[in-house]
């Protein structure tokens, strides 16, 4: 009868070494708002007026990588925007070498106010719609936000100066 309790409680501690707990999920190293950037892992924030090469190397840093490309559209109504850009969906915009505004595709990402790219339309807080030449628009606290063509989730965020036509 011994050896039966030790063969069982044998293969009841090897099955449980097979069981693996579920990891929390890895917060994101940063939440945009309607003022900037503020990085999970700081209470320093990265301000809309901060030098572009600083914000860049921040950002790059936080993301672990740097951004595809750096562009400028001397077309923008707001004057000439360069903007840096990561593949998942980051854009962050300057002028006159200062950080000025951000766009957000990336659902990885959250943006202040509970706003997230790609959550459900019905996930959302509360806001009110408005229908632009852009698609169906929100805004909350200075943050904007697109909807996808049939309205159903967030397509893009953004706060700050953009470089949209209307």
């Amino acid at each position: 009868m011994r050896l039966c309790a030790v063969m069982t409680f044998a293969v009841a501690l090897a099955l449980s070494a097979c069981v693996t707990t579920p990891r929390e999920p890895e917060p994101p190293v940063l939440t945009l708002d309607a003022r900037g950037i503020q990085p999970t892992v700081s209470q320093l924030r990265v301000d809309f007026g901060r030098a572009q090469a600083g914000v860049i190397d921040t950002v790059s840093r936080l993301l672990d990588e740097g951004p595809d490309a750096i562009t400028t559209n001397v077309e923008c109504g707001a004057g000439p925007v360069t903007s840096a850009s990561w593949d998942d969906g980051l854009t962050l915009n300057f002028q006159d070498g200062q950080f000025v505004g951000w766009t957000n595709a990336d659902p990885d990402l959250p943006v202040a106010g509970g706003f997230r790219a790609a959550q459900s339309r019905l996930a959302m807080p509360q806001v009110s719609f408005q229908v632009t030449s852009l698609g169906t628009e929100f805004s909350r606290s200075d943050v904007f936000g697109l909807l996808t063509e049939d309205d159903a989730s967030i397509r893009l965020l953004w706060a700050g100066t953009t470089c949209f036509f209307r």
